[in-house]
């Protein structure tokens, strides 16, 4: 079932304007290792802006006000909507290959 749920969250992702925010969080995972951190939200769109507050449960004004989006935060409503995915995973099904945090390469 869960692998089911990263499949069709990865289709949900693709039809929407996601690219530049799973971009984003990609990098910031690599650097960190961990589902840790924030992105800034001023480099995207109006629709970029829109899917994400969509998504995210809250207004485009709310989002726009606090011009950043917590990984934590994310993963936790990814789960919401699709239940046992976490956002390595979803990234690494997304992006088509596995995602090795930088702390890890030598």
């Amino acid at each position: 079932m869960r692998k089911k749920n990263v499949f069709v969250a990865v289709k949900h992702f693709e039809r929407g304007p996601f690219a530049k925010v799973l971009e984003a969080f990609r990098v910031r995972y690599e650097r960190i290792g961990e589902t840790a951190g924030t992105i800034y939200t001023v480099p995207l769109s109006h629709e970029e802006l829109v899917a994400l507050a969509d998504f995210m449960d809250m207004s485009v004004y709310a989002l726009e006000l606090q011009r950043k989006i917590s990984l934590k935060n994310f993963e936790e409503k990814l789960q919401v909507k699709y239940p046992g995915v976490k956002l390595e995973q979803l990234l690494r099904v997304y992006f088509g290959k596995e995602t090795v945090p930088l702390l890890d390469e030598k």
